[in-house]
């Protein structure tokens, strides 16, 4: 006869000592119940094996449990009770943490149809499966139906008696599902009702306390409430030293706090400085860099070019107090020649890196992983051919099909901010020869664009809407707004920055000043919008207009296919 109780008494001793120990002694155990013949407690050891399974990832061990679990319930006769409902649920949970989310899907289905035959609502047993199901959701990228599990469990666990703790990292759960769907608002009362029934029990906090205060912390930040976010950050790790000490996850909040107390930092010293970042990085070069590279560099300085161009907003001139978070920060470009560098650029940038960390009230600059190389020391060419994939501006009579790819967000990028010092001129007549396209290029460009304004705006976009194909009017609407913008930068002779900075950009356009305005009530109104195609076609006769004024077609036709028409011919007779 097999004792499953004291057996079970034996693991639990186990489990507190060297993991390496029950895989044998679950085994040892199937060995002793098997020669009893003890179907049942085989049945709860194979359970328990496929648990352990589960947390050593071992697939193939869950594989076999799992296979001879269900020819037992087989043998048995249990199907369809809640003891099979517990083996299903197990197997689902096993086939989750080796990502076979299909099957587990598949079970965790058969286990909610078991349950409504055999449980009354609300069961605990029901809350958790929603629980379980909905981290299936969440691990598999269906977020929305995750939190419609999560609201299931809710609206279980919250009518049972005494379950305020569970209730409340429920909370915690659906906050942090929110706010993976950008529902923040929604994700913060969560958050504050799941830590106000945390503290509301008497004693010591539950664990779950501090996931509770991450969440927050994690809200704050998403609203841009740093020194909030930081004080939550704070609190998390605070409890989580108290219950677990001082860990992986007391780490990770810990630095998270260590972030938002520089950002708080940041905000503050960006709210208190009159200076853009540009202006910062000119005057942290006028104050430390000239004059290291005078002191340490003489035979060099006069051939180093020293400035702030390429990615991030303050190269654009648009950073403000928000763009403080990341990438931001006392820093510029040293451009050698590939000479030089090779001399000089590895001690140089040594140097560069021991220039004091703080300036003018602004910390450090908070370099991320995606901003590795915007600032320090490089080669002329090295910063050119990064953006553009050529070390020089690509000779018009030789290679204007070089020129007809170069994009215009690249551009740019190698053309914007500030040569603070460049005493040979080498980098700026570089950066010069960049600097817009050459006449036939632009006027090819534009012609594209005008072709797609028309087949986007004014014949597509119709047609889809007579159709009823909202997304395929979507698609048209956007595409004429996207390259009606880039017909307008090539309009005012300047490139188009990074797509979050179109808009911005046209507030420096020299004509077609009103088309921001135009765009915008555009966008507002929507493709659904009845006046969308009066507007679209108004835009479209602000277009001929500046063509007329600035020369480059005569035809009086709005349709703009005509204007793209009239310009390939003038480049043809050219």
């Amino acid at each position: 006869m097999f004792d499953l109780q004291q057996f079970l008494i034996k693991l639990d001793e186990a489990y507190s000592g060297d993991p390496k120990n029950i895989e044998p002694l679950l085994q040892e155990g199937l060995i002793q119940a098997r020669g009893a013949g003890d179907k049942a407690s085989i049945l709860v050891l194979l359970n328990e094996l496929m648990g352990y399974y589960r947390v050593m990832s071992d697939a193939a061990g869950i594989e076999r449990c799992a296979k001879e679990a269900l020819e037992l319930c087989d043998q048995l006769g249990i199907h369809d009770t809640e003891n099979h409902a517990t083996v299903l649920l197990n197997i689902a949970t096993a086939y989750r943490a080796i990502g076979k989310f299909t099957e587990a899907e598949a079970y965790y289905k058969r286990v909610f149809a078991i349950y409504q035959k055999t449980l009354t609502d609300p069961d605990y047993r029901i809350a958790s499966l929603h629980n379980n199901i909905s981290l299936l959701y969440q691990e598999t990228g269906r977020l929305r139906e995750a939190k419609e599990e999560l609201q299931l469990a809710m609206h279980t666990i919250s009518r049972l008696p005494g379950q305020q703790v569970e209730v409340a990292i429920t909370h915690t759960n659906l906050g942090n599902t929110c706010f993976q769907l950008g529902e923040t608002e929604e994700g913060m009362s969560h958050m504050h009702a799941a830590i106000a029934l945390f503290e509301g029990q008497p004693g010591k906090k539950d664990a779950h306390y501090a996931s509770a205060l991450s969440g927050l912390g994690q809200g704050y930040y998403l609203l841009q409430d740093y020194a909030a976010a930081r004080d939550a950050f704070l609190a998390s790790a605070k409890e989580l030293k108290e219950n677990y000490g001082e860990n992986e996850s007391y780490h990770v909040v810990k630095n998270n706090a260590q972030m938002m107390d520089d950002l708080v930092k940041r905000q503050e010293a960006a709210k208190a400085n009159t200076m853009k970042g540009l202006e910062l990085s000119k005057a942290y070069f006028e104050t430390y860099g000239k004059p290291m590279l005078l002191e340490k560099y003489p035979d060099y300085a006069e051939r180093i070019a020293a400035g702030l161009c390429g990615e991030g907003s303050e190269c654009l001139g648009f950073d403000d107090a928000i763009s403080t978070d990341h990438d931001f920060g006392p820093g510029f470009c040293l451009w050698l020649t590939a000479e030089d560098y090779a001399a000089i650029g590895e001690q140089l940038q040594k140097d560069y890196e021991s220039l004091p960390q703080e300036f003018n009230g602004m910390p450090a600059r908070n370099t991320t992983e995606t901003g590795q190389g915007r600032v320090g020391v490089m080669t002329i060419d090295d910063f050119f051919r990064r953006y553009t994939g050529f070390a020089s501006a690509p000779d018009m009579k030789k290679e204007e099909p070089y020129w007809l790819m170069l994009e215009p967000e690249s551009l740019r990028t190698v053309t914007n901010g500030e040569v603070f010092y460049d005493p040979s001129g080498v980098f700026t007549e570089r950066q010069n020869a960049f600097r817009f396209y050459p006449r036939t290029v632009r006027l090819k460009r534009l012609a594209a664009a005008l072709a797609s304004m028309a087949q986007a705006g004014q014949y597509n976009f119709a047609r889809m809407k007579k159709r009823k194909d909202t997304g395929a009017a979507f698609l048209a609407f956007s595409a004429f707004i996207d390259q009606t913008i880039a017909a307008a930068f090539l309009l005012n002779h300047q490139y188009m920055p990074f797509y979050k900075w179109k808009m911005r950009a046209m507030d420096d356009f020299i004509c077609l000043k009103e088309l921001k305005g135009r765009l915008e009530a555009l966008i507002t109104a929507g493709p659904a919008a009845e006046t969308a195609q009066q507007q679209i076609e108004e835009i479209c006769a602000m277009f001929v207009n500046e063509l007329h004024r600035q020369g480059i077609t005569k035809n009086n036709e709005t349709f703009l296919e005509a204007q793209k028409n009239e310009i390939l011919a003038k480049l043809q007779r050219a």
